[in-house]
């Protein structure tokens, strides 16, 4: 009993120092330290470390999280109607994921800023393909161009967007990639 006790309420110190890390990224803090966290969470900054042997593991653990939260974001349009209609929902479904993990993104320095974001942008690769595949397929088939897809992928990813970013807001950014998609697409 002592030992489930325990263990609730290290996973609940855990989860309070990842949610902490994403308020402060999401607030602005580029780079938060393990006091800024630990004081915010409530809690020490020895338990920062007891928790996450570093900062990079935190924001590994951020990361992840975050992109789980956010991932119905990413989903399926259907492959017909209006292309440019459906370039639009894409980019505006990208706007949105993108923005939501930014923060944490920028607080790793870049989208590949720490080991474990690896995975974390891997999967949201797959996803990404799966989801321009299942949006653009009867475009991207009747062009028989394996790299057109490819060429899509790079305009409508994750660095196109961080790119994006440091010139444009939000709504610039999704506007230079619809633009890009369309003249992809149609």
């Amino acid at each position: 009993m002592a030992d489930d006790l325990r263990r609730a309420r290290s996973a609940q110190t855990r989860t309070r120092l990842v949610e902490t890390f994403c308020a402060l990224a999401a607030d602005g803090a580029l780079h938060p330290t393990a006091r800024q966290i630990a004081e915010r969470a409530g809690c020490s900054v020895r338990s920062v470390f007891h928790h996450f042997h570093s900062l990079a593991v935190l924001i590994d653990e951020a990361l992840a999280v975050q992109s789980a939260r956010h991932r119905p974001l990413l989903a399926a349009i259907p492959a017909r109607g209006d292309t440019a209609g459906r370039v639009a929902a894409l980019c505006r479904q990208r706007r949105l994921y993108f923005e939501e993990l930014l923060p944490l993104y920028r607080a790793a320095g870049a989208p590949a800023g720490t080991p474990g974001a690896a995975p974390v942008l891997a999967d949201d690769r797959a996803r990404m393909r799966q989801q321009l595949l299942a949006t653009f397929g009867p475009e991207l088939a009747a062009a028989g161009d394996r790299t057109r897809l490819e060429a899509l992928e790079l305009a409508t990813g994750w660095e196109a967007w961080w790119s994006l970013r440091a010139d444009h807001t939000p709504a610039g950014a999704e506007r230079v990639m619809a633009r890009s998609a369309c003249s992809l697409v149609v």
